[in-house]
């Protein structure tokens, strides 16, 4: 077993330098023992995993399946060795994270101290979720845990684990001194209409509020709102109804905290999608402390016990 992960550690450093000279430096080992390494594991697995290309080594189809494996494999690798090595009760470790918006700037910033204070020696590293490229970081090992929407957590490949804490409620909002708000009628309803009297701010970091704003307004109103702000900063979007007459649909839970003036919800009927958000994570992470005693800080946080989604 400790033969088999030293040669895929190995064909990871080549992948990783592009070629054999550079990876043997990396490692101290001669070039001769990188080759042997890969010949075994090609010889166990029965395909080739390299190919030489103008620009280097480079992984065959297979050898890339092999590296997403290795990868993921490295990683908890890596968490057993700092267990194992450790001293202390609490063993030294590092929980890398990809948060969406709303999770980055309102909720883990509340979390990451108790966090802490159960596990003095982690080190965190939160980085910006991008579309598109959370999954194949989870299943790479590049990420410990992905905080966001959970739209598509009924596709997820078998390893992953998705749950849900919460529910976000996109509404109209602005700020809560808003001449639009004088409109309210006896029902304490605004016209729908007058959302088209207001420059609109659009918040571009998920794609779904730019077609959200654009389509319930043509459907309901038969035209494009005044759009005159787009940002994908959801302190700038946020920073700019306090200051200015814009009107946005946002999660109501981006502007539950927010002071002088508040940023509140419009009562009018219109942009009111529901959206399940949580975590998803290797399943074989389920029981490392660090991410039990973050996944328990969401629940609490939400003031309520997770579900998991299934597939």
């Amino acid at each position: 077993m400790i033969d088999l992960m030293t040669h895929l550690f190995r064909l990871q450093a080549i992948v990783e330098e592009g070629s054999l000279r550079r990876a043997a430096l990396r490692l101290n080992v001669t070039q001769p023992a990188l080759s042997r390494s890969v010949a075994q594991i090609e010889e166990r697995l029965g395909q080739p995993l390299l190919e030489r290309h103008a620009r280097g080594v480079l992984p065959t189809p297979f050898g890339e399946k092999v590296l997403t494996s290795v990868m993921r494999l490295s990683r908890q690798w890596e968490l057993a060795e700092e267990e194992l090595l450790s001293t202390s009760v609490d063993p030294k470790g590092k929980i890398s994270i990809d948060a969406g918006p709303l999770w980055r700037t309102v909720v883990l910033p509340q979390l990451f101290d108790p966090l802490q204070k159960a596990h003095p020696n982690l080190e965190i590293d939160l980085t910006n979720l991008a579309q598109g490229s959370g999954v194949e970081k989870l299943l790479d090992g590049r990420i410990d845990a992905l905080f966001g929407g959970l739209q598509f957590a009924s596709d997820l490949p078998p390893r992953l684990v998705a749950r849900a804490f919460t529910t976000f409620h996109d509404r109209v909002v602005a700020r809560e001194d808003h001449p639009i708000l004088s409109l309210r009628g006896d029902d304490g309803e605004i016209p729908v209409e007058a959302l088209l009297d207001y420059p609109w701010l659009v918040y571009t970091a998920d794609p779904i509020y730019e077609i959200e704003t654009v389509h319930a307004a043509n459907e309901r109103l038969g035209r494009t709102p005044d759009i005159r702000i787009t940002t994908q900063s959801l302190m700038s979007a946020i920073n700019i109804l306090q200051r200015s007459d814009c009107v946005s649909i946002l999660p109501d839970a981006a502007v539950t905290n927010t002071v002088n003036p508040s940023v509140i919800a419009l009562p009018v009927a219109l942009g009111r999608r529901t959206a399940k958000s949580g975590v998803i994570f290797r399943e074989e992470m389920a029981e490392w402390p660090p991410l039990v005693t973050l996944l328990d800080l969401c629940e609490a946080h939400f003031g309520g016990a997770s579900a998991a989604v299934q597939a």
